[in-house]
């Protein structure tokens, strides 16, 4: 028998032990592989044999104060998408071709995702109905395999542009990009589904094989503080203002005093969150081919841009409530101590020399309440500098006036004051009636509402209910009461002299008619020298017995022929704002107010009469007949202008047609700041009848200057007093 030699044996050991090694190792990475990695495997391998498909979730329904309106919602739209592997290649020619002419695409870009390389190439989005169903068609009679029809959302707002910056909008993704889209985004969204099939190993679809489909969680709906009301006659008069006065932009808060409920807030101009992209006034309109990238980004940002709580100024004389409450509660006034200050038509402070806005004429000697009531700057330079710097610097944190007040939108700024360890007497002075310091809208409506609501400061809100979608309530938002920081008779003494600011003060354009209303202008200065731009404002608290509403309107960088002062530009927005929306919410008025001694009586039915018959119905009521053609007494009335059951003061004329085609139509003159006898004279030369609200000179027209209405339609004139308007 043969024996190896020690040398071979030796290779041979050196053999097994490798083996074993060998062995030992790759029961290692076994183990590894099976045990410790098991579960990466198992979802890597069920990644290359399975595709998913997301379904989006519902996003959630926005609705009004009402509960009735729907501000936002999604509506169901479907995604068209391809497995460019599971379609073969001579017939990608041909479907392209096809999906390109049903969905209206450019067939080259639709063939370009079905050549490629990856596991799925959505072709369209938000793709409607009918089109989806020419898809799915196709898909049958062609026995097309690779092509995918399933759900998807749409973003729709049935308003168009009402509410659109506290609203926002979404991005294609439905995500919240802008407002309370974004800030409500996760409560919004809910959870996506997804459709999950089996592919092979080059990524095709396996026949044979059952999807599944798990369903998305829809989003949960809110319930806004916002009347949608009330946000379109807010919308209505600021839109109104901001073209009338060639403001570069408005602004209008209003606010229920005693909860902070956001009733309403507008910017001017606004734009359509349908269509977020596209430039929405006829000025951008115009030069959006010319602007770079960028300066389209910065434009649709501006539009975008909420700017009543975003937007700092310098508030103006709306201000002056702050300095108001400070002096009453450091009882360094009252508020009817007759000849505490003295107004000589200007004021030294340090090396400046300060004006009031009458100078050079002056008020001479006043109380607090004239102050108020003159919106006299030399008084509240003089009530600063008795409170003193400290002291007044607590009230302004007081009012959390550097800082935000915690509304839930994104994008609030915070209020700019000076630094207390570095104001100066100067500073002071200004600051005590509303310059060199920067609040925003929101700011001074929640300052007013304080004073409306016996000095308790309430953080304002916009969401006040969050539910699902089978209508079961997920979060029930309650006001919240910050502090009280004012007394409640300093609330009332600058109530009162609020009040008696409009009654016999500079704020008159601001009344309304049966109501007690508080107010307040301002005409603020932002900017110095050539940058100069004024900030016109109101403010406006009714009614005064039982405040409801708090309403806040600015103008910024007035070019109209009105001027720029809040008294001429904003009082008359306020005050038609809070009539129609107090009568809306049914709050009874306080008193029967005669404004002036014109009477008017109601228009009688003309049609189907003869002219014979309405002109002694007509003369009976004071009034006179018109046409624009010879009328004979046997011609039948087909039409009248104005409409019977309107009013209107004797004298006045109502056009009548015999004929479908002869109406006629006239531009509005322009009648603003001149009496009411010359408008009147005006309109009725032009052909139109006028309602005269208040008496004096022509602050305000409904219709605006320019319209083109129907001769015989009723314009509408706001006047007041021949009063100093600052």
């Amino acid at each position: 028998m043969a024996y190896m030699s020690l040398k071979n044996q030796k290779r041979i050991m050196i053999v097994l032990r490798c083996c074993v090694a060998i062995a030992v190792l790759l029961a290692i990475r076994l183990v590894y592989i099976q045990i410790v990695k098991s579960e990466h495997y198992t979802q890597m391998a069920y990644e290359q044999q399975t595709r998913q498909r997301k379904v989006a979730a519902k996003r959630g329904t926005i609705y009004d104060a009402t509960g009735s309106k729907v501000l936002a919602q999604s509506i169901s739209v479907n995604v068209v998408s391809v497995v460019p592997n599971s379609i073969d290649k001579e017939d990608k020619d041909k479907v392209a071709t096809k999906l390109a002419e049903i969905l209206e695409l450019n067939k080259d870009d639709v063939l370009a995702k079905l050549n490629k390389n990856s596991s799925s190439e959505t072709i369209a989005s938000k793709v409607d109905k009918d089109k989806a169903n020419l898809v799915l068609q196709y898909i049958s009679d062609e026995e097309v395999s690779g092509i995918r029809v399933d759900e998807d959302t749409k973003r729709v707002y049935p308003y168009t542009e009402l509410l659109a910056q506290v609203l926002g909008f979404v991005g294609t993704d439905n995500q919240g990009l802008e407002g309370l889209e974004a800030y409500y985004d996760k409560e919004l969204s809910g959870i996506p589904g997804k459709i999950v099939g089996s592919t092979d190993g080059k990524g095709r679809e396996t026949p044979f094989t059952n999807e599944q489909y798990i369903a998305p969680v829809d989003g949960n709906d809110i319930v806004l503080t916002v009347d949608a009301t009330i946000q379109s006659i807010v919308e209505k008069y600021l839109d109104k203002a901001v073209k009338e006065n060639l403001a570069e932009y408005g602004m209008a808060v209003v606010l229920r005093p005693t909860t902070g409920e956001v009733v309403a807030m507008s910017t001017m101009p606004t734009f359509d969150p349908n269509e977020p992209f596209t430039p929405y006034s006829d000025e951008l309109k115009a030069k959006w081919d010319t602007l770079s990238s960028e300066e389209k980004s910065n434009e649709l940002k501006k539009m975008w841009r909420n700017k009543a709580i975003s937007d700092t100024q310098e508030p103006g004389s709306t201000f002056k409530v702050v300095t108001a409450t400070a002096a009453l509660e450091e009882h360094v006034t009252t508020l009817d101590a007759p000849g505490q200050f003295n107004c000589s038509g200007s004021m030294k402070i340090g090396t400046w020399t300060i004006k009031c806005w009458r100078y050079p004429r002056s008020h001479g000697s006043e109380s607090l309440r004239e102050g108020i009531m003159n919106s006299c700057n030399p008084v509240f330079m003089q009530v600063g500098k008795r409170i003193g710097i400290d002291t007044y610097c607590k009230y302004l944190s007081a009012f959390n006036l550097d800082s935000k007040t915690g509304i839930d939108l994104p994008g609030e700024a915070s209020g700019i004051m000076h630094d207390p360890k570095t104001m100066t007497e100067i500073d002071l002075a200004t600051t005590s009636f509303g310059q060199t310091i920067q609040i925003t809208t929101l700011q001074t409506a929640v300052n007013y509402a304080a004073i409306a609501n016996g000095g308790y400061l309430v953080q304002p809100y916009v969401v006040k209910e969050i539910k699902s979608g089978s209508g079961n309530y997920e979060k029930k938002v309650e006001s919240k009461v910050l502090k009280q920081i004012m007394s409640k008779s300093t609330a009332d003494d600058i109530l009162s002299a609020l009040e008696s600011t409009v009654t016999e003060g500079t704020a008159k354009s601001g009344a309304v008619r049966g109501y007690r209303v508080a107010g307040k202008t301002a005409t603020g200065e932002n900017g110095r020298g050539e940058n100069l731009k004024y900030l016109a404002g109101y403010a406006g608290i009714a009614p005064v017995s039982s405040p409801e509403l708090v309403v806040v309107v600015n103008l910024f960088d007035c070019k109209g022929p009105s001027g720029h002062g809040g008294a001429t530009v904003c009082g008359p927005v306020v005050g038609s704002i809070l009539d129609e929306s107090l009568r809306y919410l049914n709050v009874p008025t306080d008193y029967t107010l005669e404004e002036n001694s014109i009477k008017e009586k109601v228009i009688p039915d003309l049609t189907s009469k003869t002219v014979a018959e309405a002109k002694e119905l007509l003369l009976a009521q004071g009034f006179k007949i018109a046409a624009d053609v010879d009328l004979k007494d046997e011609d039948i009335i087909k039409d009248q202008i104005p409409k019977a059951g309107a009013s209107l003061m004797d004298g006045s004329s109502v056009r009548v047609y015999i004929d479908d085609n002869e109406k006629q139509t006239v531009q509005v003159p322009d009648v603003r700041n001149k009496s009411s006898e010359v408008a009147t004279r005006l309109f009725r030369n032009a052909g139109l009848n006028v309602r005269i609200v208040g008496n004096g000179y022509v602050l305000t027209q409904d219709p605006s200057p320019g319209t083109v209405i129907e001769k015989g339609s009723i314009v509408t004139i706001k006047c007041v007093d021949t009063i100093d308007l600052p």
